[in-house]
């Protein structure tokens, strides 16, 4: 990523923040990040060591998924 998309991205968190902080009601401005809680689906991957890894043998546990790109 470059500088001026991380710059931009900051600016923009900013902006978030601000308009967060002079909404009326809590949340107001950032009422597009609320979602409907519901059950992941089921997945499973096979981990480094080969072994078959499901998301439910983790069931009520914190799951931390991390995406990310490569070019």
């Amino acid at each position: 990523m470059t500088r001026w998309m991380v710059g931009a991205m900051c600016l923009l968190a900013g902006v978030s923040l601000s308009l967060a902080a002079h909404a009326a009601e809590p949340y107001e401005a950032l009422s597009v990040i609320r979602v409907e809680a519901k059950p992941a689906p089921d997945f499973s991957l096979l981990s480094v060591d080969g072994r078959k890894v499901s998301l439910s043998n983790y069931s009520g546990k914190v799951v931390l998924l991390g995406f990310f790109q490569t070019f």
